[in-house]
C-alpha cells in the first residue's frame, strides 16, 4: 500500500509522534526534525503494534510522509534495499537507524522503479 497523504506530527518529549494509516502512532526522534529543518531528507521504518503493520516513512521539512505500508517482513527487505546509507542516533538504551536521502525526488524514482520491475 501506498499512501499519498503528508501527516503532521507532534512532539512528545524528544520523540516524535506520526499518527498512521492503522490508526496507531509510531514514535521516531525529534533529532531528525533537526534535518528536516536543514533540508535533510531521511528514510526509516517503523512498526504499528497495534495493527503489526510496518511502514516506509519519509522525512520533509515540518511534517513526514509514509509511503509505504506492508507486514515487518516485506517492509524491512525494503528498507534494507534502499541504496543509501544507514545512520543511527543512540539515545541511551534506544537505537534508532535511518537513511539520508539525496532528494526526495531521488527516492520517489527509486520506488516508482521498483514497481515497475
Amino acid at each position: 500500500m501506498i499512501t499519498k497523504d503528508l501527516i503532521q506530527y507532534t512532539l512528545v518529549k524528544d520523540l516524535i509522534a506520526l499518527p498512521t494509516p492503522c490508526n496507531d502512532v509510531v514514535y521516531y526522534p525529534a533529532k531528525l526534525a533537526i534535518l528536516e529543518v536543514q533540508g535533510t531528507y531521511s528514510v526509516f521504518q517503523a512498526l504499528s503494534h497495534k495493527s503489526g503493520l510496518a511502514y516506509i516513512v519519509v522525512t520533509q521539512p515540518n511534517t513526514a510522509k509514509i509511503i509505504l505500508a506492508g507486514s515487518k517482513h516485506s517492509i524491512n527487505e525494503l528498507y534494507h534495499a534502499i541504496p543509501w546509507p544507514n545512520y543511527e542516533i543512540e539515545d541511551g538504551d534506544n537505537e534508532f537507524y535511518y537513511k539520508e536521502l539525496p532528494s526526495l525526488q531521488v527516492l520517489e524514482d527509486y520506488f516508482t522503479n521498483l514497481k515497475e520491475q
